[in-house]
């Protein structure tokens, strides 16, 4: 008998597995299932949320059940829903005891890669707006959270103008939904995933309100990850805005001093005007200018209701850690059931590249200077308790 006949089945955690409404019965569902939300990769672009679980019992006859292109859905015992998509790929194979079908569905933002937008003028408009644009022309479910305040975004240009002298007319691009919300992402800094059959679109300066903070029990963390820090900074941001109308820089210059000039490079935007690329590079800059400490992610060795965006407070920090305690904001992460297990692989980032730092007027009057600990910058402060030696 194959290792796969000895898996138990019915997932612990799983309340239903629906395949175009119809419910699949559990103990033909191996508990081996594996749900992956937002980014895997902090730096990265987009992804769809995916989800692969295995079936047994599989005959020839019940196997267009299955059939690519069919909504599945995955729902928890807590009665959230785990997953939603269309199943897109599929994996018989001989278990000892019969056929299973290894099933793996995507999320709805891998529509988006093949939906069309564009091919006509859209208006100057503030960001929030060309977003639900985009996803109103892909004939797509959208949630979006803007900064405050808004940003303005300038009207988009035709790539061709028109030629009065042989009479051909402008034309404008058309591009997939995702190319476009990719460039949105861009003018302002955004995380974008899916849920529950929609498309998330969130401004990085939109979190602070979002969700509640969630206390992490230390005993629930599988380890101690590793700390990182490189030299990634950028102290020069070359900004364009407009498609093309122009551009601004700004530089760190305590930065240049220490590290000598990292740019960006030049990225074109579509904000309005000088002043709007201005306040947005000055922001950034203020972000990335030094090194700074980070982990790639954590394991939770139990079930948190997560969500993207949302900040974990982690305390008793090891006391070779650069942080007695630290405030991540959750990127993506992935669940993975086996058995009568259920640990979350969570991605992380840095609160302060959302705008997440403590602000002056959340240090307690009884702090005083002399009491702050020396080796503290303002820069690493994420967290009160960074401030006491």
């Amino acid at each position: 008998m194959s290792e796969l006949a000895l898996e138990p089945r019915a997932p612990a955690w799983v309340a239903s597995v629906t395949v175009d409404g119809a419910a699949i019965e559990l103990d033909d569902v191996l508990a081996s299932v594996s749900v992956r939300h937002g980014r895997d990769d902090v730096d990265g672009q987009a992804q769809a949320s995916t989800a692969t679980l295995t079936f047994r019992n599989v005959t020839p006859a019940v196997l267009p059940t299955f059939e690519p292109g069919l909504e599945l859905e995955v729902v928890a015992t807590s009665g959230r829903s785990l997953f939603v998509g269309v199943i897109t790929d599929e994996t018989l194979l001989d278990d000892g005891a019969g056929g299973a079908l290894e099933v793996i569905a995507t999320g709805v933002l891998a529509i988006a890669g093949r939906r069309p937008v564009g091919g006509h003028a859209w208006p100057a408009e503030l960001w929030a707006a060309r977003v639900q644009r985009i996803l109103a022309e892909a004939g797509l479910e959208l949630v979006v959270t803007a900064p405050t305040p808004d940003v303005p975004i300038a009207a988009t240009k035709p790539s061709q103008e028109a030629d009065p002298d042989t009479g051909t007319p402008e034309v404008w691009e058309t591009v997939s939904a995702l190319d476009a919300l990719e460039r949105a992402r861009e003018d302002v800094g955004a995380a974008i995933f899916d849920d529950a059959g929609s498309v998330y679109v969130q401004a990085f300066d939109s979190r602070a309100e979002l969700f509640d903070p969630i206390d992490v029990d230390p005993a629930l963390v599988l380890y101690a990850p590793a700390w990182s820090r490189t030299l990634d900074v950028a102290n020069r941001i070359v900004l364009g805005y407009g498609y093309g109308d122009g551009s601004v820089t700004v530089d760190d210059p305590v930065s240049q001093g220490r590290f000598g000039v990292r740019m960006t490079g030049y990225f074109e935007t579509g904000l309005a005007d000088e002043p709007t690329a201005r306040d947005r590079a000055v922001i950034w800059l203020d972000r990335v200018a030094f090194p700074r400490w980070k982990l790639p992610e954590i394991v939770l060795l139990e079930p948190h209701d997560l969500h993207v965006g949302q900040k974990l407070e982690l305390s008793d920090l090891p006391a070779w850690a650069p942080f007695l305690a630290w405030s991540p904001i959750v990127e993506g992460w992935t669940d993975t059931i086996e058995g009568d297990l259920w640990t979350q692989t969570v991605v992380v980032s840095d609160p302060v590249f959302s705008g997440l730092a403590e602000p002056w007027a959340d240090v307690p009057a009884t702090l005083l200077w002399q009491d702050v600990a020396p080796a503290c910058l303002w820069r690493d402060t994420d967290h009160l308790s960074n401030l006491s030696p």
